[in-house]
């Protein structure tokens, strides 16, 4: 979906969003509602193609940019259920350069996806404003485009509209926006009208042939449009009408003159017409850096970005709107989103007193989150965790983007999408990287989806058919097993997505097509079992050794994993579009968002509730009779499985964000419960007694590691805790007085 930015008007072209297809109707400017979901509404943002943007406030005083759909699109035919899969595709996304998806509501009368809201002004407005950018800048520039689309692609996305307006630049790096969202309207006009959507000048000629034939190189392709127009002030296709410049982009060579020599070479790989051989993301990075993210500012873009973070202190720190629609107030009377802009550019002393309150709020050691129940052992908030313990050894990580750490058996893997790696457990040092190989017809992969059990899981694709990879703890290939298959010939095979969960010798997998399924993979004989189509895109499920239990859209069904015949179904049980999590000790089964719900294995009747939240829980962890769980305040609960009751609950010393963490929920043992710390604050991990939630210690990072904006992942085993940053794996024996 395009914005017009957070902080200033789109892009690059004469038209506000040139579209190569455009909406049939034209939805007349409205004002800013007071409210959307559960979110306060201040003002519009600004408009684009798909729709509109605003600028609001969660619950948790937390400020976002709301995207809301223009009703063409909601009343198109498929458009809610691919508008949920892009969103939920979105939410995986975890980089740095890229604002992280934190809600969505496919079922909204007016459909609408919030992102973490940067004070920041878009690369169009920089360089209108402040002019072009030179050679260090543009690097820095680069850096950060390229780290953003390696975490974009590494969920499985292609942003398909990189381009200036879609650029912030922020005091710390540029940032990424509207990554995903695009490929709903896409799809659904493309079936209809046979268009293209994407912005001229900033579109690769494959994309504007065909976007169906987009793909991550087409992101390559925008990202060299966009450093030309940071270099020079115009793109590489020149101006004109929307026909001529796509003409160009397809068929004339671009235009450099402007861009740096030392940067020449990169930004025409990127814009050659042939993807196949311009440089992967990993390539434009390396070639970009080193840089420092300081590269970017001016005086002038320091002043831009301090006003907008004092505007942003004022709206956080404001009181909530009344519950009353804003056509019903006194005309005559200032309104109160004038008051905060008054008040915005009115002079530090308000802003400070602003963030001074919201400092105050945050750091009040006698402030209780708000919840049902406190039953339990409590300690006290904010309890400081002393230092960890020297680990017993370090070793350094090959670099993967946004890797996740898990036991094989002695083997710990890291891995994203591209690579996975396995270390030694009592040493650390690399035993092997993963190097399947695929069959000779797949067109891609292997792409590296996830650990269960025993097996490291993969995929690849080969057009007519989709393959599951499996990887044992020494590096060797299992199987290699055909799961999906062309149905016709005007259709391609369906891409598996991932492995939801493992028993015995049966896999439950998701697949992507036009309508998403899972499907169970006896992994001795490589047969289907059984597929079923899935309703929404918030789908997940989980196994308790004999049974499926999978949660789609809403509901939840408990599933023989061998025949696929539902036992039951209970209907409603939490809203779609909400994308729980699932936990289960065979007994009682879990779904947690916003609350825990224990329903019966065997019935699936209700068993009881709690910690019931505004903002959404971390995944809950299961380990014995006991669930483990972090709220968005930094609190972590222990529960009781039989009756649901808090054995404790602790406010953590240090920040933590379960929403934005890479671990699926806290990580336990019998003696220890340990979470990885989210943001540039704190990174690190926490580690707390299981037996009291007593805060045995942290670890923080120092040194480079300390700059990380992503966080850390997290493995316990006994007393060990196994730890990776960015750069790093750690193991600590820990102490547990």
């Amino acid at each position: 979906m395009h914005t017009p930015a957070h902080g200033g008007s789109d892009p690059t072209v004469p038209q506000p969003h040139t579209k190569v297809f455009q909406p049939h109707t034209t939805v007349p400017r409205q004002q800013s509602p007071g409210r959307i979901g559960p979110y306060e509404v201040f003002q519009l943002l600004g408009e684009g193609g798909m729709g509109q943007v605003f600028l609001a406030r969660s619950p948790g005083s937390r400020l976002v940019a709301l995207k809301v759909i223009r009703p063409e699109y909601a009343e198109m035919p498929n458009f809610r259920g691919r508008f949920r899969r892009e969103a939920d595709a979105a939410r995986r996304v975890s980089g740095f350069y890229t604002p992280p998806v934190l809600d969505a509501d496919a079922d909204a009368q007016q459909p609408w996806l919030a992102t973490a809201y940067i004070p920041a002004p878009s690369l169009h407005d920089v360089i209108r404003r402040f002019g072009s950018l030179p050679e260090p800048a543009l690097r820095a520039l680069g850096t950060g485009l390229a780290e953003a689309l390696l975490a974009i692609h590494s969920a499985g996305i292609v942003h398909r509209d990189l381009k200036p307006g879609n650029v912030l630049v922020a005091e710390d790096g540029p940032r990424v926006i509207d990554f995903g969202i695009s490929r709903a309207a896409d799809a659904t006009q493309v079936t209809r009208t046979d268009a293209v959507i994407g912005t001229p000048g900033f579109m690769a000629p494959e994309q504007i042939v065909s976007s169906r034939e987009a793909g991550p190189a087409s992101d390559v392709f925008s990202l060299g449009c966009v450093l030309v127009f940071a270099a020079t002030g115009q793109g590489p296709f020149g101006a004109g009408n929307t026909a001529e410049i796509l003409y160009r982009a397809v068929h004339a060579p671009p235009r450099l003159d402007g861009v740096p020599d030392g940067l020449r070479p990169l930004v025409a790989a990127c814009l050659d017409k042939d993807p196949a051989r311009r440089p992967p993301s990993t390539s434009v990075l390396a070639a970009s850096g080193p840089t420092e993210p300081s590269a970017l500012l001016t005086s002038g873009l320091r002043d831009d970005l301090a006003a907008r973070e004092a505007h942003a202190a004022v709206l956080v720190a404001a009181p909530p709107m009344p519950m009353t629609s804003p056509t019903t107030a006194d005309p005559s009377r200032p309104s109160r989103r004038r008051f905060m802009w008054i008040t915005a550019v009115g002079g530090t002393a308000t802003v400070a007193a602003g963030a001074a309150v919201m400092a105050r709020r945050r750091s009040d050691p006698g402030r209780t989150p708000g919840r049902g129940g406190s039953a339990g052992t409590t300690v006290r908030p904010r309890a400081k965790a002393p230092a960890g313990p020297e680990p017993q050894w370090s070793s350094p990580l090959r670099r993967v983007e946004n890797g996740q750490l898990r036991l094989l058996g002695s083997t710990l893997v890291h891995w994203d999408r591209q690579a996975a790696i396995a270390y030694d457990t009592r040493t650390g040092k690399e035993r092997w990287a993963a190097k399947a190989r695929i069959p000779s017809d797949a067109s891609s992969g292997p792409d590296w989806l996830t650990v269960r059990g025993s097996t490291l899981f993969g995929t690849a694709w080969a057009g007519e058919r989709g393959y599951l990879l499996g990887v044992d703890a020494k590096g060797d290939l299992k199987f290699t097993h055909m799961v999906t298959e062309q149905k016709d010939t005007n259709s391609y095979a369906d891409q598996v997505q991932d492995v939801l969960c493992v028993a015995g010798s049966v896999a439950v997998v998701s697949t992507n097509g036009k309508q998403g399924s899972v499907c169970a993979v006896d992994l001795a004989e490589g047969s289907v079992l059984w597929s079923r189509t899935v309703n929404g895109s918030d789908f997940q499920a989980i196994s308790d050794g004999r049974h499926c239990f999978l949660q789609d859209n809403g509901n939840v069904h408990r599933i023989e994993l061998r025949s696929g015949e539902v036992h039951w179904t209970v209907r409603d049980v939490i809203k779609p579009g909400t994308y729980p999590s699932l936990a289960t000790d065979g007994n009682v089964l879990l779904v947690t968002h916003v609350k825990v719900r224990a329903l019966s294995t065997s019935d699936g009747r209700d068993l009881w509730t709690a910690v019931s939240e505004t903002t959404n829980l971390s995944p809950t962890t299961v380990h014995g009779k006991r669930a483990y769980v972090a709220d968005g305040q930094s609190t972590v609960f222990a529960l009781d499985l039989r009756h649901g009751g808090q054995l404790w609950h602790t406010p953590s010393p240090l920040t933590l964000n379960p929403a934005g963490a890479l671990d699926p929920g806290p990580s336990a043992t019998e003696p220890l419960v340990a979470l990885s710390l989210f943001g540039a604050d704190t990174p690190g991990f926490i580690v707390l007694r299981a037996s009291d939630g007593k805060p045995l210690w942290a670890h923080q990072a120092s040194g480079a590691e300390a700059k990380s904006k992503k966080s850390w992942s997290v493995q316990t085993s006994g007393t060990t805790v196994y730890a990776a940053s960015d750069t790093t794996l750690y193991a600590f024996r820990s102490p547990t007085p």
